[in-house]
């Protein structure tokens, strides 16, 4: 037997004495094709159970790889074969009577056989060498003591060592035959194998005892060049000597280390709950008992009643409430009954803390050090069914979604909730997928599809995964360091990262859709006011006038846009007085009006005095947004004056709920507003903030975003969330909870402050929402029917299988039918870990990416006629195309060498949302699993999944495409790989004959016959296919 890798190094070719190539799968460990070949034509034919295999006359006896599979055969013949087709290219004549070895280097083909020599094969005392590139014979080497086995030095490339059974081996130079050195080896035996070590360094032999030689010319061999030293664990420590006495304890006896489990270690499905032990005698009864016989009397003691004794209360057994089952062992059990199991008895409660004083609320926020248990880090867990077995309704009984943390940079989570709820940006941004958008990683329009998708969530979980692609793509993110490391750290101050992170893609968005207002202001997301501001200009800016002014009176104003506000706090505040006392503590309001109000003195150059001059530097408020986004800032000494420990804790939180901006001239004024405070008065808040006229703002905090730092886990971020008027939300990834006001603004000492976000309540902000809102259309079903594809090639040389809607077919309202099935391939492997039982554990599931989409029609006259079939092009490194299952192969995601319709992943999207939004229903087998590595939430109502409709709860097992293909449609699909159009048609089908079989009111008894006949099969459609049909492969 001998074998090579092919193109891929998931497939071996294995050549055996049965005269016929098998093509193994190195992962799963089996054959997948066995080819053979005509002696004759040396035509290549696939051998299948139901074809004959061809023999050949000749045994393969080794094989090597290079730019062509050489084969040296038991005849003597040496055959070059193309490793895709395995066809036959050259032949080469080499020894008489067959070849024992070869190597390839480069183009020189080494060789090593025997010749008949007096009725018997003898060795060649030579060694044969080709140039495989023209074919040709070059001068032999000769070896006198019979090579048996000949292989090039790694790293020198005119180097060959040969050795002979015996153990003799020599080192050549194929360009200076003269210069040999030999060498014998003392093996035990005969010689059976050699090799070089990856670094040159090392020669290993092995003989046929079982013994392996390494032979060197180095003091200090690597085995290859990136060699590192092997660790080893460390010694024991000694044990010390125990004297053990008649007083020792039974503890200082060492228990042997046990890699089973014991007979005494009882499963628990062998232990019950047997009822309450019998109760125990008390002292007072016993002192008094009297025994006549076997049997023990005594009088009742004072204080007992008769026939009353002392009860022990039952102990229960603990049980695991920290997260709950899967959803497969949760099935399971309910279906079998073997369990009391329930999830509403285990679900996370809602956190309604008791009202508090103002005095004991401090002292809580101040001293607390144990997390609560709604604020603590979560974790997804993986089954061997993925991610989809993990049961997130545990976690969220609300009708908000939350969003899943098994993606890299989902930190973003807490702000992307407290962005969903900020309306006006909401609605800017779902106007913004309906324009024109070019820009292939847009965040606002991955926002924007996020957004829906929360919108159609109804309490599912979400995730942003393709808004963190984009986000991955940004090189600006990278170079300011915003991305979240592969491992974790509890070093890493997530507030500070969420901070820059909320600075970032507010300018980012401002960018964005500024660009679209600039280019087109008759776009649903350009709309601009009568000020000539974009969208988020008047949701998040603060319109300011920097002014620069030197010691000459001169004055220089430059007027900017600020999306955030970032705390100061003055180090002034931090101190003591000069008698050690600590200075009052200052209110938000005036750390808030210092921050918008900064000022710095330094030297700058003056125009009017031709010099540099000492310079003072400050801004003026023009403008306030309609959402204040701050940035808390705070650090470690901060924290003081956030929590006030160190002023007492005697007032409510430091955070306020409302506070008020009015301006007095050109001062700015920032007071804080109890909640006492009538919103409608507003000639009662100028009064309490002292100004007569001039403009006036009112805020109140509708949002906030902390970090919980925990001592035994690792930090994260939550989101505190005024959803409505009444009603606060705590958003821990997708742990989803209602929560008191007052949480919101309290810190205890597990939290850190990272953002806070006031709403504009007077004047109401819900006036530039409508104004937004105003301005966009609704979904357009033009975009169908346009194709832009990525392809360099000439759109005559591409495979363009599907037709795209005519005008009178374009889907008018909700019912549209569709079917529906995408083909994905692997951006990155699973990572898993091994237990010390020898189990396996998902840490974390593999990454894949959508490949190929296609959706059919699934009525009219042109019903199963695709008008989508596009292929995804590829922006990231592929690990695995999963050929087998997917029907994807290398260079068919490459705009330059593919040949089919390449187009971008949001241009895919795109489509799919605008066919969700107007309410068509597809059709598919495992449309939950592709809508969810899709990234995209369709409603239940508007899926129709095979595997639900042909499926029976009782035999808990749900049947795959191909076997009800053969089944019910008697056709044979998937016979070599898959093909999302064949699987689309194919669940189309099967839908069709699942409507004929209710109208004829005995599906019931055709699934019950399905599910018999599935048991008689194996669950697997027999092989036998006698005729080929139109696509589908019909199976008599």
């Amino acid at each position: 037997m001998s074998l090579s890798f092919t193109d891929t190094t998931s497939e071996l070719l294995v050549g055996t004495t049965g005269r016929s190539l098998l093509i193994v799968n190195a992962f799963r460990g089996s054959i997948t094709k066995q080819v053979s070949f005509k002696s004759s034509s040396m035509k290549l034919f696939l051998v299948t159970d139901a074809t004959v295999k061809l023999d050949i006359d000749d045994d393969v006896t080794f094989m090597k790889r290079a730019r062509l599979i050489c084969c040296g055969t038991a005849t003597g013949r040496i055959i070059l074969r193309d490793p895709r087709s395995y066809n036959e290219e050259h032949v080469m004549h080499a020894h008489v009577g067959g070849v024992s070895h070869l190597d390839v280097s480069g183009n020189i083909l080494a060789t090593c056989g025997y010749s008949p020599r007096g009725g018997n094969l003898m060795i060649d005392p030579m060694i044969k060498l080709y140039d495989i590139r023209t074919l040709r014979a070059l001068p032999p080497i000769p070896c006198p003591s019979g090579p048996s086995y000949v292989q090039f030095h790694p790293t020198l490339s005119n180097a060959i060592v040969a050795a002979s059974q015996d153990g003799q081996f020599q080192f050549c130079d194929i360009a200076n035959h003269n210069s040999a050195t030999f060498y014998q080896g003392e093996v035990s035996g005969f010689l059976n194998a050699l090799s070089f070590s990856s670094s040159g360094n090392m020669l290993a032999l092995a003989d046929s005892s079982g013994g392996i030689y390494f032979w060197t010319d180095e003091e200090s061999p690597k085995v290859n060049p990136f060699s590192r030293e092997t660790e080893f664990c460390e010694d024991p420590a000694p044990q010390r000597p125990v004297q053990i006495t008649d007083g020792s304890p039974l503890s200082l006896v060492g228990l042997p280390y046990y890699s089973t489990p014991l007979l005494s270690a009882w499963p628990s499905n062998l232990t019950f709950e047997i009822g309450q032990p019998p109760p125990r005698i008390p002292p007072e009864v016993m002192a008094n008992v009297k025994m006549i016989d076997f049997v023990g009397y005594a009088k009742t003691p004072a204080g007992f009643h008769r026939n009353q004794n002392v009860a022990l209360s039952k102990k229960l057994r603990k049980t695991d409430t920290d997260g709950p089952k899967f959803r497969s062992e949760q099935e399971r059990e309910r279906w079998f009954g073997k369990t009391t199991y329930n999830p509403e008895n285990h679900r996370s409660k809602p956190s309604t803390p008791q009202p508090q004083t103002t005095n004991s609320a401090a002292t809580t926020s101040g001293s607390s050090t144990t997390v609560s248990k709604p604020y603590r880090h979560i974790e997804i867990k993986y089954s061997k069914f993925g991610v989809e077995d993990f049961d997130f309704g545990f976690y969220n009984r609300t009708p908000y979604g939350g969003l899943e943390t098994h993606i890299r940079n989902s930190y973003t989570n807490s702000l992307l909730q407290v962005l969903f709820f900020t309306s006006p940006l909401r609605e800017v941004c779902k106007r913004h997928i309906q324009s024109a958008c070019p820009k292939e990683w847009c965040l606002s329009c991955e926002l924007g599809f996020l957004f829906r998708m929360l919108e159609d969530s109804r309490g599912t979980n979400c995730q942003a995964t393709n808004f963190l692609r984009g986000f991955g793509k940004m090189t600006q993110a990278a170079a300011l360091g915003l991305f979240e490391p592969e491992e974790p750290s509890a070093a890493i101050s997530y507030s500070n990262l969420m901070q820059n992170f909320n600075r970032f893609l507010l300018e980012q968005l401002s960018v964005e859709l500024g660009h679209v207002a600039q280019s087109s202001q008759s776009e649903s997301t350009g709309a601009t006011d009568a000020n000539g501001s974009s969208p988020m200009q008047q949701i998040y800016g603060l319109r300011l006038s920097n002014i620069s002014k030197c010691q000459c009176n001169q004055e220089i104003a430059r007027d900017a846009w600020s999306f955030v506000v970032d705390l100061a706090h003055p180090q002034s505040l931090k101190m003591k007085n000069a008698g050690g006392q600590a200075k009052s503590r200052p209110s938000f309001a005036d750390t808030l009006l210092a921050s918008i109000n900064r000022s710095s003195h330094t030297k700058a150059w003056c125009a009017h005095c031709k010099k540099y001059q000492p310079t003072s530097q400050y801004r003026r408020l023009q403008r306030l947004p309609g959402i204040l986004s701050i940035n808390a800032c705070a650090a470690e000494s901060d924290l003081e004056i956030w929590r006030g420990v160190e002023y007492g804790a005697t007032a409510d939180s430091w955070v306020p709920s409302r506070i008020a901006f009015a301006t007095d001239g050109e001062s700015l004024r920032v007071e804080q507003l109890s909640e006492s405070v009538d919103l409608d008065d507003l000639s009662g808040i100028r009064e309490v903030m002292g100004v007569a006229d001039g403009e006036l703002w009112v805020y109140e905090l509708m949002a906030s975003v902390v970090e919980i730092r925990g001592e035994k886990e690792m930090p994260h971020l939550v989101a505190h969330v005024k959803v409505t008027e009444d009603s606060w939300y705590l958003f821990n990834d997708f742990l989803v909870e209602p929560i008191e006001p007052q949480q919101a603004r309290t810190l205890e000492k597990w939290k850190i402050p990272a953002i806070l976000q006031y709403k504009l309540i007077n004047p109401p902000c819900e006036d530039i929402s409508r104004t937004v809102s105003n301005s966009g259309g609704q979904a357009d079903a033009e975009y169908l029917k346009m194709m832009s594809l990525q392809n360099r090639r000439r759109m005559k040389d591409l495979k363009i299988n599907y037709k795209l809607l005519d005008q009178n077919e374009l889907p008018t309202g909700p019912g549209y039918l569709c079917a529906l099935d995408a083909e994905f391939v692997a951006l990155s492997k699973d990572e898993t870990e091994i237990r010390s039982d020898g189990t396996r554990s998902i840490i974390r599931p593999s990454r894949l990416s959508l490949a190929r989409v296609s959706v059919l029609r699934g009525s009219g006259p042109k019903e199963g006629v695709p008008f989508i079939d596009e292929y995804i092009s590829a922006t990231e490194g592929v690990v695995d195309y999963l050929t087998e299952f997917s029907g994807i192969k290398p260079g068919d995601l490459d705009a330059a060498t593919s040949q089919h319709p390449l187009v971008t992943l949001k241009s895919t999207y795109k489509k799919l949302r605008l066919l969700v939004d107007l309410g068509c229903v597809f059709v598919g087998h495992g449309l939950k699993k592709d809508f969810r590595i899709i990234n995209i939430l369709v409603p239940p109502e508007q899926v129709i999944d095979t595997v639900d409709l042909y499926f029976l709860k009782e035999r808990q097992r749900k049947l795959s495409l191909r076997f009800l293909a053969y089944v019910v449609l008697r056709i044979d699909i998937q016979s070599e790989t898959h093909d999302s159009v064949e699987d689309a048609r194919t669940a189309l089908a099967l839908y069709k004959k699942y409507l004929e079989y209710k109208a004829e009111g005995r599906f019931e008894e055709v699934l019950r016959e399905i599910y018999e006949e599935g048991r008689l099969l194996g669950w697997r459609p027999p092989v036998q296919v006698h005729s080929t049909g139109q696509g589908i492969n019909k199976v008599t």
